[in-house]
């Protein structure tokens, strides 16, 4: 058997509960916050809806205390159309980029702690396991014209530029973008960054650690992408991880 006729068979149904759009997207806030995407109540993610509006996380809320009905409800310049909290501040780099790649679903930024060193230093680490390897290195790009905050638009228009069409974002002394076509890519998408870029501070610790070789980084991208960027079964892990302990999520 092989392994898609192996992943056909998982009942993904049976593993989480059905989701609302709310939903989803505080699981994402929760589950990336125990990931290290913690900077306090730092960070945006959006969640783009079939009518084109945005789903987005209030202004006032952490990222692990958000809950569904928390969620708020704006449109592609930002206006609040629903939600009983504050639309978040400087927000422009994820409008624009929704504008401008209508095809995404799913914006994350945010300072992770490892990814964040590694943008100081504007290159991306090496990759030393197998988790790391999972997405290609032209799945990512540095923007190096860091200005401050996204509060203009010529500054986003510039970052969203400098970005292209590459799934993960090293921000210059700030943090990462994060873009998917869907609430479980992202995760994996930015479980991803933060592991690859930890992985890497703990191995340029040790003299002589060896990277992945080119051929095995390339079979782990290659199933990888085969599946979509999606790993089986990570997302409904993370969800039911945040509906146990965390509390409920779906109020």
């Amino acid at each position: 058997m092989t392994v898609a006729e192996r992943i056909a068979q998982i009942r993904f149904a049976e593993l989480i509960p059905e989701l609302t759009p709310q939903a989803e997207i505080a699981l994402l806030a929760r589950a990336l916050y125990r990931e290290g995407f913690d900077d306090h109540s730092a960070g945006h993610i959006t969640y783009r809806q079939p009518d084109d509006t945005l789903l987005a996380l209030p202004l006032e809320l952490g990222w692990n205390e958000v809950q569904a009905s928390d969620i708020i409800r704006m449109d592609l310049d930002g206006n609040k159309l629903d939600g009983r909290w504050s639309a978040p501040l400087a927000i422009g780099v994820h409008l624009e980029y929704h504008r401008v790649h209508p095809g995404c679903t799913v914006t994350v930024h945010q300072h992770p702690k490892f990814a964040t060193i590694w943008s100081t230093a504007g290159r991306l680490p090496g990759v030393y396991d197998q988790r790391s390897a999972h997405l290609p290195d032209s799945d990512y790009a540095l923007y190096d014209d860091y200005d401050g905050l996204f509060e203009d638009e010529a500054s986003c228009r510039r970052a969203v530029q400098a970005m292209g069409y590459a799934r993960c974002v090293l921000l210059r002394n700030h943090g990462v973008m994060v873009v998917g076509d869907s609430i479980a890519q992202a995760f994996a998408t930015s479980v991803t960054l933060e592991w690859r870029c930890r992985q890497a501070w703990y191995a340029a610790a040790l003299e002589g650690a060896g990277e992945v070789p080119g051929y095995g980084r390339a079979a782990i991208e290659a199933a990888v992408a085969s599946r979509g960027g999606v790993i089986p079964c990570f997302w409904e892990w993370a969800v039911r991880r945040e509906l146990g302990p965390v509390g409920n999520v779906l109020d």
